[in-house]
């Protein structure tokens, strides 16, 4: 059955079709993020940038936040007025506070939808169901999914939790925070960061995708596999089996 995928990042929104073997039908479409965002606005960006591929009968959405249930938990990309690091505006912080997403897709499309955290829809093409798996996306923020023997753990948002001093991790290892420090000691925190990761979950295995990932090449410890940020999307096809929900 063929599935659209759809990667929402607070810098680009991605998408493209998967045929039933997992495998993109074609190359992924994108469009850049633009703030602010409130929830039928990326509904309608999602509808245009689809618009192009081909046809397809069940959709997966990757989403930055808290995801249960096809609805929004927390959206900290969108509640702000121009992205990542700017001013919140409360009336989005009203808008995207338990905003059925999936429901505003199955509408808009017309096709049986899932939402799931991006990090948990990353992770959940690149696992391979055995033992408890950590995935960390790192990108414009910080993303995290955790799974047991195959089947995703209850969603933690990790990045909003302090880690150096105050600093959340998305504050210190996201994209604003890498361009600040510079690549050499941004690569220096996350190593240190793996560390604290696998003291606080005795993990069996840390996949690490997202855009900023190809920058960890040659910089990561045994145990530790760098992903291509497809993952994002073809974790979609897998998104629909239940021995991962």
């Amino acid at each position: 059955m063929d599935t659209l995928a759809v990667d929402v990042g607070g810098t680009g929104i991605k998408a493209s079709v998967l045929a039933a073997d997992g495998e993109m039908e074609v190359s992924r479409v994108r469009v850049a993020t633009t703030y602010p965002m409130p929830p039928p606005r990326l509904v309608a960006t999602i509808r245009e940038l689809v618009d192009s591929l081909p046809s397809y009968r069940r959709v997966s959405v990757g989403f930055p936040g808290v995801v249960r249930q096809g609805k929004v938990l927390s959206a900290p990309h969108f509640v702000t007025r121009r992205g990542p690091g700017s001013r919140v505006d409360p009336e989005l912080v009203e808008a995207w506070a338990g905003f059925d997403l999936a429901g505003a897709v199955r509408q808009a499309l017309r096709r049986p939808t899932r939402v799931a955290n991006d990090a948990d829809m990353q992770g959940a093409a690149v696992i391979a169901g055995e033992g408890l798996e950590l995935v960390v996306t790192l990108g414009t923020g910080v993303g995290t999914g955790l799974f047991w023997q195959g089947r995703l753990a209850p969603h933690l948002e990790l990045a909003h939790h302090p880690l150096h001093g105050d600093l959340t991790y998305n504050e210190w290892l996201g994209e604003a925070a890498r361009k600040k420090a510079g690549t050499a000691k941004w690569r220096k925190r996350v190593v240190r960061t793996i560390s604290v990761l696998h003291t606080l979950l005795n993990y069996d295995h840390l996949f690490i995708g997202g855009g900023n990932s190809s920058r960890l090449t040659g910089h990561v410890p045994e145990g530790v596999t760098l992903v291509d940020n497809d993952a994002g999307i073809l974790g979609g096809i897998r998104l629909w089996e239940r021995k991962i929900l």
